[in-house]
């Protein structure tokens, strides 16, 4: 109950701020970066005295006075500093981590990246498959829009971007928890919202490339622990079933 409320205490009072990312929340003053001090001062044209927030994506939410509002270089003094536990920020009881094959047209992972850290996610890994059409991924991208996205939400904890790991990798150290892997020839029986687990806490969900995993990889993957499950009668995009798992363990715990 405590958590519920303060949650809908932070949206009420917080919902029309100004949210800047500060990974480095220090006493008693800050500079901003030059990013984030353009965007302050030239397109929000905040003024000296004004007050914004300052997130530093680990769950610190701290108030802040504009001191110096230089289009470069904005100085803030901070007025107050509150911490917040995961669960209070994202009004969530769980834990939830996405594996996922980058798609040719990284676009597509990225609008992944946003919609799923609006709605609610803590971890994303990209993963190498025998038919990934993708083996670089530019992280300081993915991270700028994770940022712009847990601002936009109100969410004051940056889901973790992990660095392209290969399958292999991954099925020799499995997480720990409830495990899942999307496969296109699943039995539809093995529908992925009948196979939640209401009273997990903590989830990862595999999300394979276009051409969908080899048998060898899926076989690899049950051996390891992981359940298959199907996200039902049509095929989807990589970043579409992602999102799909996101949604589902959202609902289920709603």
């Amino acid at each position: 109950m405590f958590v519920k409320n303060r949650v809908k205490i932070r949206t009420r009072l917080y919902s029309h701020m100004h949210v800047f990312y500060q990974p480095d929340i220090t006493l008693p003053f800050i500079t901003l970066s030059e990013e984030e001090s353009k965007h302050c001062v030239r397109v929000l044209r905040l003024q000296n005295g004004d007050k914004i927030f300052l997130a530093d994506g680990n769950g610190k939410l701290a108030t802040a006075q504009i001191t110096d509002n230089h289009p470069k270089k904005c100085v803030l003094q901070i007025v107050s500093v509150e911490q917040f536990l995961r669960e209070e920020s994202s009004g969530r009881q769980y834990y939830l981590h996405i594996m996922i094959a980058p798609t040719k047209n990284m676009e597509r992972v990225e609008w992944f990246i946003e919609k799923a850290t609006e709605v609610g996610i803590d971890e994303i890994t990209f993963i190498e498959t025998e038919n990934s059409e993708r083996n670089k991924v530019n992280m300081d991208r993915c991270l700028k829009i994770a940022i712009s996205a847990m601002k936009q939400s109100k969410q004051w904890y940056l889901p973790k971007i992990n660095e392209l790991k290969s399958l292999k990798e991954i099925i020799q150290q499995p997480p720990t928890g409830a495990k899942y892997v999307a496969w296109c020839q699943a039995d539809k029986t093995q529908l992925f919202s009948n196979m939640l687990d209401k009273q997990e806490k903590y989830f990862t969900v595999l999300i394979g490339p276009e051409g969908d995993f080899t048998t060898q990889e899926i076989n690899a993957c049950l051996q390891s622990g992981f359940v298959p499950v199907s996200f039902g009668a049509t095929i989807l995009r990589t970043e579409t079933a992602a999102l799909y798992g996101v949604m589902a363990i959202k609902a289920l715990h709603s």
